[in-house]
């Protein structure tokens, strides 16, 4: 396996990722990696290294606004982030190393969202696999009523300024498990990149993170499609996978992980994760 840093221009913006190949001769299938919203592509290299050692090449970029990535900081616009995963494939498809009618997307979180609304408008993707996917909203009442309050002040704020309103949500999530495993969720949430992100959250920028109805689109996808879940995911129930894979009506699998919570690439069942994305990959893009 090697790797190869990638420059991609989206929307006007840079939009950087790393390419991890296999070693081989012949063209490889490819799967463009997605991540969550305040996330960040370095989560997802043990991921990527071990599919490119298993013959699937990877690609892992930050989306617009998030990394390393041009545009705005921390803002989770799923038609910007569309337009990154079909840059992607672009360049996928004009690279000597990979099979262009072999591309795939792997998509976490809001990563799903997009990667699920690209496959809407792009049937260059042959083969989706969904972690943790955001698709609908899943707010309570009152959690729905706080964000559109925030989310109309900033349009206040941002109509005179023509910036967004930045607010911390780190106390707001401090005690929020996002994974099963205490250690892991430690970790994640004293993560200086993490810390960062949602000290900095961007209103009304943020709102395509937290209302979603991606889920009323989905029966019109017509390629096989992953999903995984966590059982334990506490900012996203497992409801929300079952609703996913009953709308779906193409090829479909469904695994709902036990001692898995809302970031199943890092948690107890990390290995299952890992496992059923090569497995899946290797079926249906090799």
């Amino acid at each position: 396996m090697y790797k190869e840093n990638v420059s991609l221009k989206s929307d006007g913006d840079i939009i950087k990722g790393v390419l991890f190949l296999p070693v081989t001769e012949k063209p490889s299938p490819a799967l463009i990696i997605c991540h969550g919203a305040l996330e960040f592509k370095e989560n997802f290299f043990e991921l990527s290294e071990l599919l490119a050692n298993k013959g699937v090449a990877t690609l892992t970029i930050d989306m617009h606004g998030h990394g390393e990535s041009e545009g705005n900081r921390f803002q989770v616009n799923i038609k910007e982030w569309v337009a990154d995963i079909q840059a992607a494939i672009d360049f996928l498809e004009k690279h000597s190393k990979i099979n262009s009618d072999k591309i795939g997307a792997f998509g976490f979180s809001s990563g799903a969202t997009a990667m699920f609304e690209t496959a809407l408008i792009d049937p260059r993707l042959k083969t989706l696999i969904s972690l943790d996917g955001t698709v609908r909203t899943t707010m309570s009442s009152s959690e729905k009523m706080i964000f559109q309050v925030l989310i109309l002040l900033g349009k206040i704020k941002k109509m005179f300024t023509k910036k967004d309103m930045r607010m911390s949500l780190v106390k707001m999530f401090k005690d929020v498990k996002v994974a099963s495993d205490p250690e892991v969720n430690q970790k994640y949430l004293s993560d200086q990149q993490f810390i960062e992100a949602f000290t900095s959250v961007p209103f009304p920028g943020i709102t395509q993170c937290f209302f979603v109805d991606t889920i009323d689109r989905v029966d019109r996808i017509n390629v096989p499609t992953l999903v995984m879940h966590g059982e334990d995911d506490e900012l996203d129930p497992p409801e929300t996978a079952k609703m996913l894979y009953d709308s779906l009506t193409c090829e479909k699998q469904l695994h709902i992980l036990p001692e898995s919570g809302h970031v199943g690439y890092l948690d107890k069942q990390k290995d299952k994760v890992i496992n059923l994305t090569v497995d899946w990959a290797l079926k249906h893009l090799k």
